[in-house]
């Protein structure tokens, strides 16, 4: 609860029943924590926001965002659509004065991004991102078990990481999602699975000193489920990046598409080794994570969580909501203590400035020495 122990009270835009992110993981994990009550939902059509509220049990439906923004009943909008519309959508929650909370990528590009990071910081509102990987209470127990130096010096860092969804090459594409396709709308392969995942490796071990990388769009014509039109794509879908981390720590990921999915973390040090490991073998920040050390023996074993550290609700557990859920149990406790541990603005404009960097390096193919971006 806030302060005055009332719930914050949450517009969610982006809250359809086709599938939209906002009524697949954002009003679930809402709706499981006491401390918050989604009062309005927004949606393109008035039809589908009025759908949405009837279905989820929500009392006010707009398609209009700076109304839903400017209802009384609203203190925090939650802007859960494609990226080409963060803009427009997290201005008019800015606009009304309410503290608002944007899925990443944050914007289109890293100026969108930092000109809504100055806006938001010129309104004195608080915001915050959805870089949720950093509350899945894995990645919390990692954090700490690499503080007290579990495996010592890190020598390696390795991610295997398959995606199983679109663009692989025996795909086609629905209409809705076509605009992944586009570099200009700034959610591709790269942004968003990069993106996150990048995020928290350095979440986990701090900044790149160094990166280099390769970008391909493999999968370049590709066809429209409804209609067999054939859309060029011009968004990398493989990404290859390897890097230096602090202590010397050596990085290497291969992000790429396929039938079946992948996803392992494999951390090498002087005193041991970790793992981090996916039950569903989906996304990175969405998934429910697993995580198996060893210190000398050779046999790995799991490690069970221990019983301080933050989860989200257990009904919530391997469902989109879940980690979805991790990030508003942050944000309440930041609205209530005035402190600032959820990731914000600043934190996705660094994590797009690196982002940056690893496209540099792929187009040039050269080793890029990086600026410190500070992401914690």
């Amino acid at each position: 609860m806030n302060k005055n122990h009332q719930p914050i009270r949450v517009g969610v835009i982006g809250a359809g029943l086709n599938g939209a992110w906002g009524g697949i993981a954002h009003i679930p994990a809402l709706q499981a924590l006491p401390e918050f009550k989604v009062t309005a939902v927004g949606a393109s059509r008035q039809s589908s926001a009025e759908a949405s509220a009837d279905h989820f049990g929500v009392q006010h439906a707009f398609s209009d965002p700076f109304e839903l923004a400017l209802h009384p009943e609203v203190d925090l909008v939650t802007v859960s659509v494609r990226v080409p519309e963060h803009d427009r959508l997290i201005r008019a929650a800015l606009q009304a004065g309410k503290h608002v909370y944007s899925e990443f990528p944050l914007g289109r590009t890293t100026a969108e991004s930092a000109k809504l990071l100055q806006a938001a910081e010129e309104q004195g509102v608080r915001h915050f991102v959805g870089l949720q990987s950093r509350a899945n209470p894995v990645i919390r127990y990692v954090r700490e078990l690499l503080a007290d130096r579990y495996v010592g010096d890190v020598f390696a860092v390795h991610v295997n990481y398959a995606v199983p969804t679109y663009p692989i090459r025996s795909k086609q594409i629905d209409l809705g999602h076509a605009y992944l396709l586009d570099d200009a709308n700034g959610a591709n392969q790269l942004t968003i699975t990069g993106g996150h995942l990048l995020d928290g490796i350095m979440h986990l071990f701090g900044p790149f000193s160094e990166i280099s990388a390769m970008l391909k769009t493999q999968a370049q014509q590709v066809p429209v489920e409804e209609t067999g039109e054939l859309i060029y794509a011009s968004a990398p879908d493989h990404v290859v990046v390897s890097g230096m981390l602090p202590g010397q720590a050596v990085f290497n990921t291969q992000i790429r598409n396929a039938h079946a999915g992948s996803f392992l973390i494999e951390v090498n040090g002087t005193k041991g080794d970790l793992q981090i490991r996916s039950r569903q073998n989906f996304m990175f920040q969405i998934d429910e994570l697993t995580v198996f050390g060893t210190q000398g023996s050779g046999e790995l074993k799991e490690l069970p969580l221990p019983d301080y550290i933050l989860q989200p609700p257990a009904e919530l557990i391997g469902t989109a909501a879940y980690n979805v859920a991790g990030i508003y149990q942050q944000i309440q406790q930041d609205l209530t203590n005035g402190t600032h541990e959820t990731p914000d603005f600043r934190t996705a404009l660094a994590i797009h400035e690196v982002l940056d960097q690893v496209r540099m390096a792929g187009k040039t193919g050269a080793v890029i020495t990086m600026q410190k971006f500070e992401t914690a």
